[in-house]
């Protein structure tokens, strides 16, 4: 016997112990990842709640005086305002795209997590025959070896092995 199957039985319990502990690692990796992602997008939601409150309604018709307009007098700060909206609403898109790809990735680690975990599974299934196998042949008989014509050799302690090879097979009278 080598040396790898004397270490057979604890080698794959090692093993399986090492994934188990690798994909438990990744779970907790994943579910960190959501909690972060959940968290951004309720501080988006916000932000974009807060942009539409501070914002009038599009097409919205005005029923106070012209005069009471925020930013009536100066062009400038309108204009100052206007561009602070506009990065605004590009940052929030920039976070929504983000928060996509972020989702995506997610799906796709799930799925591979799913896959290795469907793989591990098939080798553990297929270790656990193995070293039945394997322990089903170290306590069977060894097989007996077979004569020609079907009928097994059986040599006792006191027999000559090949006996029969140099006996002649006329009896003699």
């Amino acid at each position: 016997m080598s040396t790898n199957q004397t270490q057979t039985p604890d080698a794959p319990a090692d093993h399986l112990r090492y994934e188990i502990s690798q994909l438990e690692t990744m779970r907790q990796q994943i579910l960190a990842d959501m909690e972060t992602l959940r968290q951004q997008e309720t501080n988006l939601r916000a932000f974009e709640s807060h942009l539409r409150e501070s914002m009038p309604p599009m097409g919205a018709v005005s029923r106070a005086p012209m005069s009471a307009a925020p930013f009536a007098g100066d062009a400038q700060t309108l204009a100052g305002e206007w561009e602070k909206f506009q990065r605004s609403r590009a940052l929030l898109e920039a976070e929504r795209r983000a928060l996509t790809d972020d989702l995506i990735a997610l799906r796709e680690d799930r799925e591979a997590l799913r896959r290795r975990e469907d793989a591990l599974k098939q080798r553990e299934a297929w270790i656990e025959t193995r070293e039945k196998d394997l322990a089903a042949k170290a306590f069977a008989p060894p097989p007996r070896a077979a004569k020609p014509d079907g009928q097994y050799i059986r040599i006792g302690l006191n027999e000559i092995p090949f006996v029969d090879l140099f006996r002649s097979h006329r009896r003699s009278a």
